[in-house]
């Protein structure tokens, strides 16, 4: 516990040599829209509307110095809210932070960013469509409260490392319990990636890990990309295992326009004396295809195709079709 704590004294000792500049300020503002409209084309309970998933505002202070500040506000959407909580929206703190910079390390405190799948998402780049999969599937979330630092070996090697709650962005409460992870990005070249990364938290006597691994391949025309995810324990229940793929593609028609796919296989364990897996209710595959238009340097659309194929026989199939809109400053 001494060490971990010890972490936040070293980090501002760094900043103390600093403090007494005059720094000249510098910054950008920070703003992202996703929203959709969506027709079911199956018979199930899905409904047809328009939906606004996601709100950021934000803004990024870069003064003249080692240290620059970010904070990010999110207006949520009544699904992310606790089953039973009356529908209506809210606004929450996504980031907000501060960073140390100094050579090729960084190091950031606050509510910020975590790596579980943040290098992947941007390779794809369309997280404007769906969750990725591990958001998706409860390995983990994109924010949480915690200390964070990448340190860049030189242009091919990357490695990273985080502490933090482990409650996400949205549950902030404090408790003796930390998530800790590490990661490692090899980038030969231009156009091959190859990510690996590992977490582990505890609880009492429940000890919680994930693994990933993603490899990717990225020129002009072709973007393709794939990654295994294993999760021990899932919410600290002893032997809820779970692990499953995701592929992602795309082909450049023209500057501004894209084919895409992106096909996820979801899979769990089998737990002592029972025959079916713990979770064969969400176990199954996703699928998304469609193509994207680039209408200017901050708005995409894409018109797409999303199902989902439960593993149970019971499952409720989910067929839809998608016009998405992103906005993004």
């Amino acid at each position: 516990m001494k060490k971990i704590f010890s972490i936040p004294v070293v980090l501002f000792s760094l900043m103390l040599p600093v403090s007494g500049q005059t720094p000249e300020f510098h910054g950008k503002p920070i703003a992202e829209i996703f929203t959709d409209f969506h027709v079911n084309i199956s018979d199930t309970t899905e409904k047809t509307g328009f939906a606004l998933n996601r709100a950021y505002l934000g803004y990024q202070f870069l003064p003249e110095g080692s240290i620059s500040g970010k904070i990010i506000i999110n207006i949520g959407t009544p699904e992310d809210l606790a089953a039973g909580s009356e529908p209506r929206r809210y606004a929450y703190c996504r980031e907000a932070s501060l960073t140390w910079s100094r050579n090729n390390l960084s190091v950031t405190m606050g509510i910020t960013g975590t790596r579980i799948f943040q290098y992947q998402q941007n390779f794809w780049g369309k997280r404007y469509l769906a969750k990725p999969y591990q958001a998706m599937n409860g390995y983990g979330t994109v924010a949480d409260l915690g200390i964070a630092a990448d340190y860049y070996l030189n242009d091919m090697l990357k490695f990273d490392m985080t502490i933090m709650n482990g409650e996400g962005y949205s549950n902030i409460q404090l408790d003796n319990n930390f998530r800790t992870s590490l990661g490692l990005t090899i980038t030969p070249g231009n156009k091959i990636a190859v990510r690996l990364y590992g977490d582990i938290q505890k609880a009492e006597r429940v000890r919680q890990t994930v693994l990933i691994g993603f490899a990717g391949f990225k020129n002009d025309i072709l973007t393709i990309g794939g990654e295994v995810s294993y999760k021990s324990n899932i919410d600290m229940i002893q032997g809820h295992h779970a692990w499953g793929l995701s592929a992602t593609g795309s082909i450049n028609l023209t500057k501004k326009t894209e084919l895409f796919g992106r096909f996820d296989y979801i899979s769990s364990a089998v737990m002592k004396n029972d025959i079916l897996k713990w979770n064969y209710k969400t176990d199954g595959t996703f699928f998304i295809g469609g193509i994207q238009f680039k209408l200017n340097e901050y708005v995409k659309a894409a018109i797409d195709y999303q199902g989902r194929f439960p593993y149970s026989p019971g499952g409720q199939i989910s067929d839809l079709i998608y016009l998405n809109l992103l906005f993004k400053l």
